[in-house]
């Protein structure tokens, strides 16, 4: 995936806000998924070493908050 499709799939996901990002200070995770808010500020979403690794990070974050929520319990579920 190029960098124009992550920017597609990203605006799919999070609609006009959705934004993608590239962060030099981490070289194992350089590319970031999310969404713009107010301001000049961006909401991490997914980070990895690919366009798609960052959108399955942005999933997997998604699903574990999804436990935190149903089972009343900080942190992952065991």
């Amino acid at each position: 995936m190029d960098e124009e499709a992550a920017v597609a799939e990203a605006r799919r996901r999070w609609g006009r806000r959705g934004a993608v990002s590239i962060a030099d200070q981490w070289r194992q995770a350089r590319c970031l998924v999310g969404e713009l808010c107010e301001g000049p500020r961006f909401r991490v979403c997914g980070r990895g070493a690919t366009w798609e690794a960052a959108f399955l990070d942005a999933d997997a974050r998604l699903l574990n908050a999804s436990r935190r929520r149903s089972d009343g319990h900080r942190g992952r579920s065991a």
